[in-house]
């Protein structure tokens, strides 16, 4: 062995594509086990290179798809289109449709939840629920509700905006219908509906006269006004807030005049008694006298339903520890809301464990999605913040606590929540970022950075999925849906600390994916002679083109007439058949036809989608076809000397490539596993276990070497073998 030789020997491919910027990174690990270029390639969770899966057609439609599982054995596939929703069942057969408000324009904006029976979507407008009802399985879609309590105060999340700080208000009466009146403007004509309460009890705004005037219904009786006589009113001034010490009476001081001190109530009806004292910070005085007002007093007391058609709804939606989660509200942008444990319809806040809550991030940011998991993330415009969840810090008023754990701009794109931790994407929309826990107390966890060597497969990431590990793929996988609508794969490497990334491209635009209950499936975009066509299509790892659907070859089958309608028949007195095959959606577009395991290339299908020919066989398999390509990277070494092996120009002395179940394939300008002499040619080329040795003419600093497919195939590459010298 000349002692310029270099030997390379890859039996891992799991670190994707590397950055041509970085292929010279010899000193980093990771390029090991990676590649200088590859299309269409996957990797598997032993390390081997495999041409991607195909996709199995299951309806057409455009539109978001989401996976949901209400009851047990019941799932449904859920598409977000243009101005609705469509529900299909799993095989795609059409169950629901739905109108809804949003248009094409805002779908790849919509947040959706799903919790028990139902699917809360946040979006630009009102929160809509889809709901399927136990038992008929009927489906419908409303504005979401706040609950009701049985005493009909609406459990909504009351909140007093800074700039109506030193408003007052003031009701014309304490019950029925009243005419409300602000100091200052507040009001719009978005108002009508809204809750807002009086001392802490509500009322409904049901009619806008103008931004300081509007008419109401009032839902708990108002608090009264006190005009209370003290013993001296000295220290008692307009703006405290007092309380009695027997009755609890609490208060705000509208006005003092000489002994007499006229407060509005907060939240209780009960009345002050004559011999317990008013006490305020600054004075303590015996009350001699206590007379009810006889029209309510203004003041400053007052607050309104934080989430509603004026102020505004949650343009994210999320579940964590029994809770709803709304967040990234335009009228408080670092604000979360948490509803009531176990009632997604309740977010009055209160201060019992259960209850709901109001917190904000104090930094300057934007929510945009909160992810539950060990502890709780919420992913902001800035950076990322944890929030503490355990025993002694359970997730409930007063507990909660913003630490921050990344610190960089981030895109609106929904994070996805992993066994690792969380996964989001910058603001560039290229860098794909991961939290993950340390096990450490003082630093529980950390974010980096995964794909730094693959930045150059991402272009302006729409939205990003992660599937579970399957029998016929064990290895989880992430997916990130770049705009152009090709789709970056990132595989999950148990044996080391890293993600490798592979692009995969094809005819069909792809427009989200989602990954649940052991399948992967893609929404794309086709076009056929210029019209294009949304379809919903599986990741089918036995699938050899996109957009594919099998069909049986006795699927239509006929006889010629004559006139008078009987048969026309052969010399031997049988029918003359005529035969075909219905396609269906495939009617006069041009697509790849496959049968008997043989390849019968592009075949136009006829405008009446039936087509002839087939019947030997026992079905047909027709779809869009693509190519993948794989360039190794020869960087790394195995034993050998590497003397002079970047001052000259190499040569690839050969290479052995091992392959498993793999059908025809190139590398450079030879073909492997045709057929081989003697062979039935009549059987589809067959699947080999074989090592292949290839040898590359001329020299080159850097040697490519393009492994292609060479018609639609199976291939499974294990190992890689080359001997470089000078």
């Amino acid at each position: 062995m000349s002692l310029n030789d270099q030997i390379i020997r890859q039996r891992d491919f799991s670190s994707g594509e590397i950055d041509p910027d970085a292929i010279r990174r010899d000193d980093v690990e990771v390029l090991k086990y990676a590649v200088r270029y590859a299309r269409n390639v996957s990797t598997t969770h032993t390390g081997a290179l495999i041409r991607r899966p195909g996709r199995t057609f299951l309806f057409e439609e455009d539109g978001i798809i989401m996976d949901f599982k209400p009851f047990d054995d019941v799932a449904y596939r859920i598409v977000f289109i243009d101005g609705g929703v469509r529900i299909r069942t799993q095989a795609g057969a059409l169950v629901a449709s739905l109108t809804a408000p949003w248009g094409a324009a805002d779908l790849d904006s919509l947040v959706f939840e799903a919790m028990d029976n139902e699917i809360f979507v946040a979006w630009s407008g009102r929160t809509k629920v889809i709901t399927i009802a136990e038992g008929t399985l009927a489906w419908s879609i409303d504005d979401y509700q706040f609950k009701t309590g049985i005493d009909n105060s609406v459990r909504v999340p009351f909140y007093r905006f800074p700039s109506t700080a030193d408003i007052t208000m003031l009701p014309s009466g304490v019950s029925g219908n009243i005419t409300v009146t602000f100091s200052a403007p507040v009001l719009g004509p978005a108002h009508v509906g809204a809750i807002f309460r009086y001392a802490g009890r509500q009322f409904r705004i049901t009619g806008y006269t103008s931004p300081t005037v509007a008419t109401a219904t009032v839902i708990e009786q108002l608090p009264p006004t006190f005009a209370i006589t003290v013993g001296s009113s000295a220290g008692f001034s307009v703006g405290q807030t007092v309380e009695t010490d027997t009755t609890n009476v609490k208060g705000e001081i509208i006005s003092v005049v000489g002994n007499v001190v006229t407060i509005v109530a907060r939240d209780k009806l009960t009345a002050p008694t004559t011999g317990e004292k008013l006490i305020s910070q600054s004075a303590a005085s015996a009350i001699s006298a206590v007379s009810v007002a006889g029209t309510p007093g203004a003041t400053v007391q007052w607050d309104e339903q934080f989430a509603s058609e004026y102020r505004g709804w949650p343009r994210s939606i999320s579940k964590d520890r029994q809770r709803l989660i709304m967040s990234n509200f335009p009228q408080f942008k670092s604000a979360i809301a948490w509803s009531a444990t176990g009632d997604n319809r309740d977010f009055l806040i209160g201060a019992d464990p259960d209850d709901a809550m109001l917190e904000y991030i104090t930094e300057e940011c934007q929510v945009f999605h909160v992810v539950g998991g060990y502890d709780e993330f919420a992913v902001t415009d800035r950076g990322v913040f944890y929030i503490p969840i355990s025993v002694g810090t359970p997730l409930q008023p007063g507990s909660v606590e913003f630490r921050p754990i990344f610190s960089s701009e981030i895109a609106n794109i929904r994070p996805i929540q992993v066994t690792e931790g969380l996964i989001f994407v910058d603001k560039s929309r290229t860098g794909i970022y991961a939290v993950s826990a340390t096990g450490q107390t003082a630093r529980p966890y950390i974010s980096n950075e995964v794909n730094r060597l693959h930045r150059h497969l991402f272009d302006d990431v729409k939205s990003i999925a992660v599937s579970s590990g399957t029998s016929v793929f064990p290895s989880r996988q992430i997916y990130a849906v770049n705009d152009d609508g090709s789709v970056v794969v990132g595989q999950f490497n148990p044996d080391r600390d890293y993600i490798g990334w592979l692009r995969w491209e094809g005819d069909g635009v792809v427009k989200s994916i989602t990954g649940n209950y052991g399948t992967v499936i893609c929404m794309s975009v086709y076009t056929f002679d210029g019209v294009e066509v949304g379809v919903a299509e599986m990741l089918d790892y036995d699938r050899l083109c996109d957009c594919a659907q099998t069909f049986s070859t006795a699927s239509f089958a006929n006889f010629l007439e004559l006139n008078d309608g009987s048969p026309l028949t052969l010399q031997d007195g049988s029918n003359l058949s005529l035969a075909g095959i219905v396609t269906g959606f495939y009617a006069g577009k041009t697509v790849e036809l496959f049968a008997g395991g043989f390849f019968f290339g592009e075949v136009e299908i006829p405008v009446d989608g039936i087509i002839s020919g087939y019947d030997s066989y026992g079905e047909i398999t027709i779809g869009v076809g693509f190519n993948w390509v794989v360039h190794p990277l020869f960087t790394n070494f195995e034993g050998g000397q590497v003397a002079g092996q970047g001052e000259h120009k190499r040569k690839i002395e050969h290479m052995l490539a091992t392959v498993r179940q793999t059908q025809e394939f190139a590398i450079g300008n030879r073909y492997f596993g045709s057929y081989r002499g003697g062979e039935d040619m009549s059987l589809p080329v067959p699947k080999r276990d074989d090592t292949y040795r290839y040898r590359e003419t001329g020299r080159s600093y850097d040697p490519v070497v393009p492994i292609t497919s060479t018609f639609p195939g199976t291939f499974k590459l294990i190992e890689l073998a080359t001997r470089i010298t000078l």
